[in-house]
């Protein structure tokens, strides 16, 4: 070739269309991912400055979402704002032997609609000390949510700290202090055991016991297999977080807890008290369909009976041995809060059985009984059916029948009880009202 000859451009290679189509899709996805990621946090800040807000209610449900909701940490980590400004904060808390318990020293947000508190050594309501102060005559009430005070306005209305000011202001000459041993979900076997490794170690002269339906459906539960001696199948082992490095890592992408949020059932197994507090729950939580209480149309398991009446023996016995006195308070029930559950015959009636133990035991042990549930049933019935007349008297032309089932219905603010064995203020003050009197016309109390 002449060196004048000018030199023959190679072709440049063509970019094959799928590359080209990668290129694009990869870049796409980074400014999605680049997107969220900013928006995501973004959403943070909106929340922030909403719950900084008076009077402002964080969601809880889904369909309650907005954009920022939905996007926000908050509800990526927790299942929802309201949930996550509770887990930021627990309530409860993992403990060896007694599978939850309260955490000490927390404290309701100042702009809570629900006020509550814990002391330092993990009870409801106000500080105590594990000595009992000279001539206090100390009673420890024990049993699950409707002893803690799960739908009551704050400390001073539950029915622990109301029956405190009631026996206070009966001139009985020696001061009374009540102390708050209950928590949300307990049956007797956790009742039993931190009665034996905690309540008992605060010296009470006496121990109330108020607790039944945490206990009827444990002996009926057999979704997490047959009944069993230590109620396994019932309490299932709280879940502890311990990532891995990678997962560590993960978490701080934003496109990540976006994917575990809506993709996975991870906010739902973290945050639900009764998903990690009962065996093998996740069922019932996927399809609502499934009966909880499988045994049907089978008489129940007597195990799970058992285990009642063996847990309030024992607890009679070692308060006993600890020089307490024991009261069995019945536990009241407005029965219509369970109609058209699909286990609701099954539930009135292992209520009903649970509650013939309690008197059972408590006549065979020589223990009193004071008939709680008598006296607030029976207001509360008065109560409706006062409503009822009013409402029918007020609406002529409303069919009976819709009134009726308008008030018979759970979760009514407005009614005694707001669902099922929790009280609002005014029934808690009634339950209170009922154990003092019982109290006041007793030999139990000093005088």
């Amino acid at each position: 070739m002449d060196a004048t000859t000018p030199a023959t451009t190679p072709p440049r290679a063509r970019r094959s269309p799928l590359r080209k189509l990668g290129c694009a899709l990869f870049a796409t996805l980074a400014l999605v991912v680049l997107a969220l990621e900013i928006v995501s946090r973004g959403a943070d800040g909106v929340l922030e400055r909403r719950a900084s807000t008076a009077g402002y209610v964080a969601p809880e449900e889904p369909a309650q979402f907005d954009v920022w909701d939905r996007l926000s940490y908050l509800t990526l980590e927790y299942g929802s704002p309201k949930r996550g400004l509770e887990q930021g904060s627990p309530r409860m808390g993992p403990h060896p032997y007694l599978g939850y318990a309260l955490v000490p020293g927390w404290k309701t947000p100042p702009d809570a609609p629900k006020q509550a508190s814990h002391n330092a050594l993990g009870f409801r309501g106000k500080e105590t000390t594990w000595e009992k102060p000279p001539g206090v005559y100390r009673i420890v009430t024990t049993g699950g949510s409707s002893v803690y005070g799960q739908s009551e306005s704050g400390d001073a209305a539950i029915w622990s700290q109301i029956l405190e000011e009631r026996l206070n202001s009966a001139g009985l000459g020696r001061r009374v202090e009540v102390v708050n041993l209950g928590a949300s979900g307990w049956t007797s076997t956790e009742m039993l055991i931190n009665l034996g490794i905690r309540g008992l170690d605060l010296q009470p002269d006496l121990v109330i016991v108020y607790e039944a339906i945490n206990d009827m459906r444990a002996a009926l539960y057999t979704l997490g297999g047959e009944v069993k001696h230590d109620n396994t199948h019932w309490r299932a082992t709280w879940p502890v977080d311990r990532p891995s490095r990678l997962e560590r890592l993960l978490g701080k992408s934003r496109t990540y807890l976006l994917w575990r949020r809506y993709a996975t059932p991870y906010a739902i197994e973290r945050v639900d008290l009764g998903f990690y507090a009962m065996t093998n729950y996740k069922r019932y939580l996927e399809d609502r369909s499934i009966r909880l209480y499988l045994h049907a149309p089978e008489a129940p398991p007597e195990l799970g009976f058992e285990i009642y009446r063996r847990n309030l023996e024992q607890m009679v016995a070692i308060s006993r041995a600890r020089g307490a006195q024991v009261l069995f308070a019945t536990q009241a029930l407005p029965r219509w809060h369970l109609a058209g559950h699909p286990d609701e015959a099954d539930q009135l009636s292992g209520f009903e059985r649970i509650k013939a133990i309690q008197l059972e035991v408590a006549s065979r042990l020589d223990v009193p009984v004071c008939d709680s549930a008598a006296v607030v049933e029976r207001e509360l019935e008065a109560e409706v059916q006062a409503r009822i007349a009013a409402e029918v008297g007020a609406h002529p032309d409303r069919p009976r029948a819709e009134i009726v089932a308008d008030l018979r219905r759970p979760r009514r603010a407005d009614l005694l009880f707001f669902g099922e064995v929790h009280p609002n203020d005014a029934g808690s003050d009634l339950i209170a009202r009922a154990v003092a009197e019982c109290l006041l016309s007793s030999s139990l109390l000093p005088r």
